[in-house]
Order: structure tokens, then C-alpha cells, then sequence
């Protein structure tokens, strides 16, 4: 079979391809540009916005609340949102879990402590110490720390727990022996007025020492125990967001009695509302239940106010 000749292709530059040309492409380029910002900054936010505005204007707008506990779009109007916790600190009030968001619930700051499980910080916390440059101004609180927070919510609810010295011993080997505890009286920790000596129950906790280049020592340091139940977790330590508007019905539990003191009515009555107030698990198995704060408080003012005019929060 004889061999076909080889076909010559000759490339003529003036001949259209069908790629098309450098300039095409620039300016299809730059009109799909400007066509994609049109849909997606213009037109997509706008039917997006009227759909929330038409559909879910509460939830569109911050699930704002007023005084009632209704929803309202008018920020005039609006005490908070249920969306965002906030500090109460007044006893006729159920009180939110610590918050690490800057001066407390500040949306701006939002955010956890970043300590770590083992933080000397953030179990025993932190003081300022005294100072007498450029003025004199005594030492004072600078992180409360879980143990403090836990002594606090311990007395603000009236669960009865215990103070100790407990008197470690180092021995020689490197291992460390608690030789005894001896109870010491609440009062040893309180002010005048009976409010807690922050400053001195920081002080007296068992913050790490450098102990390590001698073969033994004794070391006597604060402690809390023998708690009448168990203390939530939520009720000292602070949530990632430092945000959260919810806490336990564990927590809230051990809240009512205090709050139902306060308010005059009883127990069955705050629980009652701790209930209706209590959101379920996202879809049935999602997270864990919890109790809207802000949600729970306004539902307290409406039903059972205070006989007098309402403090501040």
C-alpha cells in the first residue's frame, strides 16, 4: 500500500481562531465582573433582605425584646435580645454563667478567657498587686478564678460548704503529702459589711510555688469542700463566645430558691417558669437544654414584680 502524503497546515495570522482574541477576552472578563458584583451585591442581598424583613422581622432584626418579653424592631424599645445574655447580679434575678467577653457581655468583645484546664489564672485567679508609684492604691482583683467564683455562687444560694487549711508536705523524693485540714470560719474571709474578701481568698488559694529547688518544705493553703450538691459547671466557668444567653436547668435550679425568696412566692412558682423558659435540644438530639436568661427574668418582672421600685441590674 503506498504511504498518503503528509497534509501541510500553514497558520495565517489574520484568520480569526476560535479561541478569539487578547482584547475579547479583557472585556468579556471585565463585564462578567461587573455583572457578577450587580447579582451578588446588589441584587441578591436586596431580595434577601425584603424575604427576612417580610418573612422573620424579629429574628432578621436581633431578636429584640421589649420589657414584656415581646418581640420589637423599634431599638428604642428593646431591653435585649434573646440572642445575647447579659449580666444580672440583683438576687430577684435567675444570674447568667461567668463571661470572659470584655467588661462582661459585651457583644464587641466576644470571645473566651484562652486559659487552659490547668491555668493557675484562670482555677485560682489573679491579683493586682499594691502600689505606691505613682499613687498608693492597695491590691485588688484582677481575675476571680473558678474557686472563687465557686465559693461566691456557693454563698449567693445558700449552699452549704466549708473552708479549709489544708497543710501540704513536700518530702524529699518529690512527692507531696497533705498532712492535715483544719476548718476555718467564713468570717476569716469577709468584710465588715459580709461581703467576701475577694483579694484575701485569691491570695490564700493554692497557686503553684517555686518549691522545687528544695528537698522538702510545708506549704498551708486555702481550700473549699464538703459542698451541700454539686455545682454546674456553666455556674463558673465562661462559654467560647462569652455571649451565651442560656444556662443549665441544673443551674437555674439551684438559682430558684433565691430568686423566689427574693420575689416572696414560692419555689413551684419560679419553676414553673423555669420550664416554660427552658429551650429543648436543637432537633431532638442536638446540644443540651437551656435556660434563657433574659427570657426568664422579664417573664419574672411580668408575673411576679417586686413590691417596690425595681433595682438596677
Amino acid at each position: 500500500m503506498s504511504e498518503q502524503p503528509k497534509k501541510t497546515v500553514v497558520f495565517n495570522p489574520n484568520e480569526p481562531t476560535s479561541g478569539g482574541n487578547f482584547l475579547g477576552h479583557i472585556w468579556t472578563s471585565i463585564a462578567m465582573t461587573f455583572a457578577l458584583g450587580i447579582v451578588a451585591c446588589a441584587i441578591y442581598p436586596t431580595i434577601i433582605w425584603v424575604i427576612a424583613q417580610t418573612i422573620f422581622p424579629n429574628q432578621a432584626n436581633g431578636s429584640l425584646v421589649d420589657k414584656n418579653g415581646n418581640y420589637t424592631t423599634k431599638d428604642s424599645d428593646a431591653v435585649g435580645s434573646y440572642l445575647l445574655g447579659q449580666s444580672f447580679s440583683a438576687p430577684q434575678y435567675f444570674h447568667p454563667r461567668p463571661s470572659a467577653a470584655g467588661n462582661g457581655y459585651d457583644p464587641t468583645s466576644s470571645g473566651g478567657s484562652n486559659l487552659g484546664p490547668l491555668s493557675d489564672k484562670l482555677i485560682n485567679g489573679v491579683t493586682n498587686p499594691a502600689t505606691t508609684q505613682p499613687t498608693t492604691q492597695p491590691e485588688t482583683l484582677a481575675y476571680d478564678g473558678v474557686r472563687l467564683r465557686t465559693i461566691h455562687y456557693a454563698v449567693d444560694n445558700g449552699i452549704p460548704f466549708k473552708l479549709f487549711h489544708a497543710v501540704y508536705v513536700k518530702n524529699a523524693d518529690g512527692t507531696v503529702t497533705l498532712e492535715r485540714k483544719d476548718e476555718v470560719p467564713l468570717s476569716q474571709f469577709q468584710n465588715k459589711d459580709g461581703s467576701l474578701n475577694d483579694v484575701a481568698l485569691v491570695d490564700a488559694f493554692p497557686h503553684p510555688t517555686l518549691g522545687n529547688d528544695y528537698p522538702a518544705f510545708t506549704r498551708t493553703v486555702l481550700i473549699a469542700g464538703d459542698f451541700g450538691t454539686l455545682i454546674p459547671g456553666d455556674a463558673v466557668t465562661s462559654s467560647g463566645s462569652g455571649l451565651d444567653p442560656h444556662i443549665s436547668p441544673d443551674n437555674a435550679e439551684l438559682q430558684k430558691h433565691r430568686v423566689a425568696t427574693a420575689r416572696g412566692i414560692t419555689d413551684d412558682e419560679v419553676d414553673a417558669l423555669i420550664q416554660a423558659h427552658t429551650d429543648s435540644r436543637q432537633l431532638g438530639f442536638l446540644g443540651d437544654p437551656g435556660v434563657n436568661v433574659l427570657a426568664l427574668n422579664l417573664a419574672l418582672d411580668q408575673k411576679y414584680p417586686m413590691p417596690t421600685t425595681q433595682p438596677s441590674k
